[in-house]
């Protein structure tokens, strides 16, 4: 259940769909490379960001169903290229 943003520096609670952004994520790990076994609800997991951090940041699935918090690429095309922060982890 989503009760506040994704991002771990932000601490907005989850009140409506209207603002921010919910995001799904398949959370499975594959079988083999490149597959998938047929997925299962229990495979995805709901996130959201908020407002603010939808327009900053995006989250990404790591090996090990890990989810991250990353910045969103400028809207140049340049990537500045840093640290990912970790869903759940003290800072």
């Amino acid at each position: 259940m989503v009760s506040k943003c994704a991002n771990p520096l932000c601490s907005a609670p989850f009140l409506t769909l209207r603002k921010g952004r919910l995001i799904v994520l398949h959370l499975r790990q594959p079988l083999l490379e490149g597959t998938f076994a047929k997925a299962d609800v229990k495979d995805f997991e709901p996130f959201w960001l908020c407002e603010e951090c939808c327009d900053r940041f995006t989250l990404l699935v790591k090996p090990g169903r890990e989810c991250v918090c990353i910045p969103r690429p400028p809207a140049t095309g340049e990537y500045t290229r840093s640290e990912p922060l970790t869903i759940g982890s003290e800072l």
